[in-house]
């Protein structure tokens, strides 16, 4: 017993090796710019200011970024979606797959549950025992499922998801601005030293590997940051980017895109003031989010090619401010619209939710307070 759980520490500090080296890379470069760059190499003493003013404003929120990314423990989905211990019993005494697919389905009839396995059973979690919550994915390295998981990251040694996904962001923009002004502001000086016009040799060493690292990670960088912009406009995590998500009607790989600016809010939130700083400012829990089909569509209320719901009018999910909506959907698109409509904020956001039976479908009219 001793032996293994010796092992399992020495593996634990094994990955903190990448964020050691990006720390002593980054105590490095401090070095050799503010030292060997600046105060050695540079003779006008305003464009050191400058260039110093510059230079600790990204490397303070490089820092701060790189620290937030780092402490910020990934996020677990609520009590609610793990299994009682009645719910658990019963849950391992069943043999057959098919009975255990039906305890998980009827308790996830009162969840906020809409993705789905491949084989359209509900996704459930082994390791931690819960239904997993839409989008939320275990990980092997922290040993525990994570909302909204993006992936592990060796780099930080922490899984990005929910909590600091824009704390990653950020990281990923504030590391390449940081690269960007060393290169701008040293590439005189580093083209002199190439021509042979400086001669000290310990500072043309610094100054040289500091170039040259700076635009090895600025041009890596760059297109991280550009792919998970990417990830961001479109509302995919890296996860789902690799693998589509399935719900009960097949998979959805734009499920959750709601549009640029609502993708981008639901990270970075509505305060603008926020935005640049590492601060949490994202919507909602981690636990649901938005699907296309749910938001608003200002056209006429038509069934969209997958068999979805599409909506009249325009919501703000997270604000729960609707402007005259309806929803039309066949009973065949959505045999489930009544109980969905039970277990949603429906019934107490609004004054009351009237359906009306049609041989066609389902419409239901929402009365919105003024």
């Amino acid at each position: 017993m001793l032996l293994p759980a010796c092992l399992c520490r020495c593996a634990r500090l094994l990955y903190w090796i990448p964020v050691t080296i990006i720390i002593v890379v980054v105590m490095w470069s401090y070095y050799a710019y503010v030292v060997h760059f600046c105060w050695i190499l540079l003779t006008c003493a305003t464009q050191r200011v400058v260039f110093l003013c510059l230079f600790h404003v990204c490397f303070g929120m490089f820092s701060w970024s790189f620290w937030k990314a780092v402490s910020t423990p990934p996020s677990s989905p609520s009590v609610e979606f793990q299994l009682s211990s009645s719910d658990s019993l019963l849950f391992e005494l069943e043999r057959g797959g098919m009975e255990k697919s039906q305890i998980l389905l009827e308790i996830s009839q009162k969840l906020p549950v809409h993705t789905r396995t491949a084989t359209g059973a509900i996704r459930f979690c082994h390791h931690c025992q819960l239904i997993k919550p839409d989008r939320c994915h275990h990980c092997s390295v922290c040993q525990m499922c994570v909302l909204k998981m993006d992936h592990h990251c060796p780099w930080l040694n922490n899984c990005i998801g929910f909590f600091n996904y824009k704390f990653f962001m950020l990281f990923l923009l504030y590391s390449l601005l940081y690269c960007l002004l060393i290169v701008a502001t040293v590439t005189p000086t580093f083209i002199q030293l190439w021509l042979g016009k400086l001669f000290d040799s310990c500072v043309k060493l610094h100054v040289l590997f500091l170039t040259l690292v700076s635009a090895m990670f600025a041009v890596t960088l760059c297109f991280l940051l550009l792919f998970h912009i990417w990830l961001l406009a479109s509302n995919k995590t890296t996860l789902e980017w690799l693998s589509v998500p399935f719900f009960a009607d097949g998979p959805g790989s734009e499920a959750f895109d709601v549009g640029v600016k609502a993708n981008f809010l639901q990270v970075f939130g509505k305060k603008k003031r926020h935005w640049p700083f590492p601060v949490f400012s994202g919507q909602g829990d981690g636990h649901s989010f938005p699907l296309r089909w749910q938001m608003s569509a200002r056209s006429p209320s038509v069934m969209n090619g997958s068999g979805h719901c599409v909506m009249e009018g325009t919501v703000e999910f997270w604000e729960k401010e609707v402007q005259t909506p309806s929803i039309y959907c066949p009973h065949e698109a959505n045999p489930g619209l009544h109980s969905l409509i039970e277990n949603s904020d429906l019934s107490h956001l609004y004054h009351s939710v009237l359906p009306s039976v049609s041989p066609e479908g389902v419409s239901v009219t929402i009365a919105v307070d003024d």
